[in-house]
């Protein structure tokens, strides 16, 4: 339907109401019409409308205060007809990628705030002059993630005649320089200013002026020397400071327990060293959120600290900080881990209904595990890793919240309690290097939204059971390197390793997301705090330890829903490799090694297109290394030695060129490059020989041959006749020839080994 130019008016009663009949309207054309009042609502109910066009008459909106074309993915120049916009307050264009002339906006004389997060302008301004174009005072400018790539001079020059700011955000624009002091000198209504991920420079000195400035993020900068000692003096009315990720130094300035209202305070991963000032137990009495992690901060955890009642996040891992735990607040999160605190864990430790997190790993904690952290109804993240703790895993840790569960590097003996594999909300199961004895459960099958089980450096013994085939989930497994036996089982096969559900994504960052409050327009149009609520998750970035590409690596976040891989290394399993191993597809580790596994390589591991290891070394295999490994292109270390393996070596193939002989050494058969023992094949002078021998005796080799090999033939048909008439002799017969065998085969190895290896 084309209605271009007919005079049309917005407001026209009659104009809205015919849209009703027209349910199945995809193009419509409005363009140069009189919508100066509004464009008609009921264009919006056109559901099966799929064009739409206002060419000339969205820019004859005199009266037009408000516009949000964001999130639209507009290239180009803005329309100069803008110009005619001469009413507008905000021009809201983030997550597109526009072009604004100087002279548009040098019109726009009521304009306050403009937002242009998203758009990537290349490292250049989009606008051709600074602000200082602009007839009237932003109060409002959001250009985060614009790829502006400018110093602070340039920012200088940019925003040379603003003084009423109330809202800044410059960041992730590789921002470099000092930090601009001045913005904050200069802007004394700022209330919000948002410098992170940028590469700011130099010290933090804010003169004499009281701002009021109520959020201020500068995190993962470079921002260096002292705090200044009056800060909390000079941003009195600050409730949100991010100062984390910097090279930040010196002791914690005592003036910020001057901040009354402050919510959120993040020091974390800088140089500050000493103890945390007790002033800050007595007047932070709205703090929430405290992160001084990966600091040298020290000295014992004041009782104080835990009088803090409106703290819900206490995160202090990686200090140096001493002495023994006690009571925790009523908190969600608690992480102290990585320090060299010590005694026993306490027993009232927390209200059982708030903690949702706690993370004591890395520290002197000694004793068992309390009995009333089996009362905490709400604890999903609990790591108690290397530690000295000991006696039983306590039965009642079967919590139906818990989801990570990690209590590896510890003294746990005794087996693993049944209860606790009855909690089926379980992803993470790390028990790895404990005393644990007793046989793997078939209990474990219950956990069908396990994904990493680590049950690795343990006394466990007995056969894998079935069971443990129903983990369909399950993307990481190590059993290495403990006394398990029997075989592996084939079922395997079935588990979807490395196969991520669709939506899933357990291992994802979850750590709580700080608001920092945005402001937004009113139906008056006047800016206002926007909601300034805390939002928080209380699942960690998970970090596990898993053993892949001969290295053990610890791997944490996002990457562990694409990590997969099997390690049974260091056990007595024997019995072949399952063919129905090649069916894991997406397998990235198979380690198999220092067993007794018998019997040849099977070529369906072929199918493992995105191996990245394989180490079969230390076992009984036999046969040749099959010449279908080669396509599987993604492999980077290759381990075969010390079998009984024969044949040449597939070297001159994709990956298999990268592999020297420590892949191959150990195998007395195996000869070609990498190895330094060639291949031996029947040779021109070999044949001259035979010639040499047969005139020297005057016989037709021929003859000799040919009647050599019918008597041989007639012989061995009488003696299968034999065998296969008279089961008795058969079955004397087969047992004399495996006794043979098994005596004489690794002595036989053995030689050949000592003279090929003098």
């Amino acid at each position: 339907m084309n209605l271009n130019g007919n005079y049309l008016e917005g407001s026209s009663s009659k104009f809205s109401q015919d849209w009703k009949s027209s349910s199945k309207l995809k193009v419509l054309y409005l363009g140069y019409n009189n919508f100066s009042r509004g464009i008609p609502p009921s264009i919006f109910t056109l559901n099966s409308l799929q064009a739409l066009s206002l060419v000339g008459s969205l820019c004859e909106l005199k009266n037009l205060r408000y516009l949000d074309l964001s999130e639209n993915e507009f290239e180009g120049i803005l329309p100069a007809c803008f110009n005619n916009l001469t009413s507008l307050k905000m021009l809201d264009l983030r997550g597109n990628q526009v072009y604004i002339p100087s002279s548009l906006i040098s019109n726009l004389k009521s304009l306050e705030f403009i937002a242009l997060s998203g758009n990537q302008f290349d490292g250049g301004l989009p606008f051709t002059s600074p602000l200082k174009s602009l007839s009237s005072q932003l109060k409002f400018l959001d250009m985060s993630n614009c790829n502006l790539n400018m110093s602070t001079t340039d920012l200088l020059k940019f925003l040379h005649n603003q003084y009423d700011l109330r809202f800044l955000d410059i960041s992730h624009n590789n921002l470099h320089g000092s930090f601009p002091n001045w913005l904050v000198e200069n802007n004394t209504r700022l209330e919000t200013l948002l410098l992170r991920n940028d590469s700011l420079s130099g010290n933090i000195q804010l003169g004499l002026v009281v701002s009021l400035l109520d959020k201020f993020d500068l995190s993962n900068n470079h921002i260096q020397g002292n705090l200044q000692i009056d800060i909390g003096v000079v941003l009195s009315k600050l409730r949100y400071l991010n100062l984390s990720k910097n090279s930040i130094e010196g002791t914690l300035p005592t003036s910020l327990s001057n901040l009354k209202e402050l919510d959120t305070l993040d020091f974390s991963n800088n140089r500050f060293f000493g103890e945390i000032p007790e002033s800050w137990f007595l007047n932070l009495k709205v703090l929430s959120i405290l992160k001084l992690s990966y600091n040298s901060l020290s000295g014992p955890i004041f009782p104080g600290l835990f009088n803090l009642t409106s703290l819900l996040v206490l995160r202090l891992s990686n200090n140096q900080f001493i002495g023994n735990l006690g009571k925790i607040p009523d908190i969600w999160i608690f992480d102290i881990s990585q320090n060299q605190m010590t005694g026993r864990i306490p027993s009232e430790i927390v209200k059982p209904d708030s903690l949702r997190t706690l993370i004591l790993r890395n520290n002197s904690f000694h004793g068992p595990i309390p009995l009333e952290l089996c009362n905490l109804s709400s604890l999903e993240f609990l790591d108690l890793s290397n530690n000295h703790l000991s006696g039983i895993i306590p039965s009642c840790l079967n919590l139906t919240s818990l989801k990570y569960l990690h209590l590896q590097e510890n003294k746990f003996s005794g087996s693993i309690p049944k209860a606790i594999l009855q909690n089926s909300n379980l992803i993470t199961l790390d028990l790895k290097h404990n005393n644990l004895s007793g046989n793997i459960s078939k209990w474990f099958g219950f956990l069908r939204n396990l994904r990493v089980l680590l049950l690795k450096g343990n006394r466990l013994s007995g056969s894998i059971p079935l069971q443990l085939c129903q983990l369909k989930n399950i993307s990481l497994l190590d059993l290495s390197h403990n006394n398990l036996s029997g075989s592996i089982p084939p079922c395997f096969g079935n588990i979807n390793f490395g196969k991520i559900v669709p939506g899933e994504d357990v291992f994802e960052k979850k750590a709580y997301v700080e608001s920092v409050g945005l402001f937004e327009y009113t139906d008056l149009f006047k800016i206002v705090p926007g909601d300034d609520t805390e939002i928080l998750n209380y699942s960690e970035e998970e970090e596990v330890e898993f053993m892949t590409k001969s290295r053990s690596g610890a791997y944490k976040g996002d990457i562990l829903n694409f990590l997969s891989g099997i390690d049974l290394s260091c056990n007595q399993f024997t019995g072949q490799i399952p063919n129905d191993i090649g069916a894991l597809t997406m397998i990235m580790a198979l380690n198999l090694s220092n067993n007794q596994l018998t019997g040849s390589i099977p070529r369906t591991l072929s199918k493992l297109k995105h191996l990245e290891s394989m180490d079969l070394s230390h076992n009984k295999l036999i046969g040749k290394i099959p010449s279908e490994l080669t396509d599987i292109n993604t492999l980077s270390v290759f381990n075969v030695s010390y079998n009984n393996l024969s044949g040449e070596v597939p070297y001159k193939k994709a990956q298999f060129s990268t592999f020297d002989e420590n892949s191959y050494k150990g195998n007395p058969f195996l000869c070609g490059p990498p190895l330094q023992k060639p291949c031996k094949t029947i040779t021109e002078s070999t044949t001259v020989t035979l010639a040499r021998w047969s005139a020297s005796y005057g016989m037709d080799l021929i003859s000799l041959f040919a009647s050599f090999a019918a008597s041989y033939i007639m012989t061995l048909a009488g003696f299968v006749i034999v065998l296969y008439i008279n089961p008795y002799w058969r079955h004397i017969w087969f047992n004399f020839i495996d006794t043979c065998l098994s005596f004489m085969f690794p002595l036989w190895s053995e030689a050949i080994y000592k003279v090929d290896n003098p």
